[in-house]
């Protein structure tokens, strides 16, 4: 029964990466093939999404507040879960912009600092996996190194477009991706801060 309540722990943060994932991919798919027409319609489901992410957090907290002893730190469970809630909360929040911005048309270079966050929430969910064993896993280390990699590559992304966004001359179009932009940013600096989580477990429990 202990063994089965302790897994609860593990799969719920597996769950909740997922969900991120999820919503981090329908984002890219939606500016991939963007349809202002149909952005209520993205939001929509994107919001079910984040409330699925919501429910697991719940969870997770409900369970913390019941249990007497738990695998990991109590603090790190929490925060962990927090940060992975926070992910998909931010991914809406870009898609929200959109919307309440009307953007009529995308700009291309977003698509990449997305291709980062997916392949980010990839590599985080791998550290998520991996948790459960962080006593005997030679692949965790590596994973948290490759989340913190892409989110400097994303820093580098979001300075470059933000460069040339400010080339721009109509002061609506700047003000609404520099949001859009930071929003992004947003979601890998999560990513970052969750991974960070990780690796502080791994160094108490070495």
């Amino acid at each position: 029964m202990k063994k089965k309540k302790e897994e609860f722990f593990y799969k719920n943060l597996c769950a909740c990466v997922e969900v991120a994932g999820e919503a981090a991919s329908m984002l890219k798919e939606t500016v991939q093939e963007y349809d202002e027409s149909r952005l209520q319609e993205k939001l929509d489901a994107m919001h079910e999404l984040e409330q699925k992410g919501d429910a697991k957090h719940h969870k997770m907290m409900s369970a913390l507040s019941q249990a007497f002893i738990t695998p990991i730190e109590r603090e790190d469970l929490v925060a962990l879960s927090n940060y992975l809630d926070d992910i998909t909360d931010a991914v809406e929040d870009v898609m929200l912009e959109l919307y309440m911005s009307g953007v009529k048309t995308i700009r291309r270079d977003m698509i990449p600092m997305l291709e980062l966050l997916i392949e980010g929430l990839q590599a985080l969910g791998n550290v998520m996996k991996e948790l459960k064993d962080l006593k005997h896993s030679k692949k965790m280390n590596g994973y948290i190194i490759r989340v913190n990699e892409l989110e400097e590559k994303g820093d580098k992304l979001f300075v470059e477009n933000m460069h040339d966004l400010y080339q721009e001359t109509d002061l609506k179009t700047i003000l609404v991706w520099r949001k859009i932009y930071e929003g992004i940013e947003n979601c890998m600096d999560c990513c970052e801060h969750t991974a960070d989580v990780a690796a502080m477990v791994c160094m108490k429990n070495s």
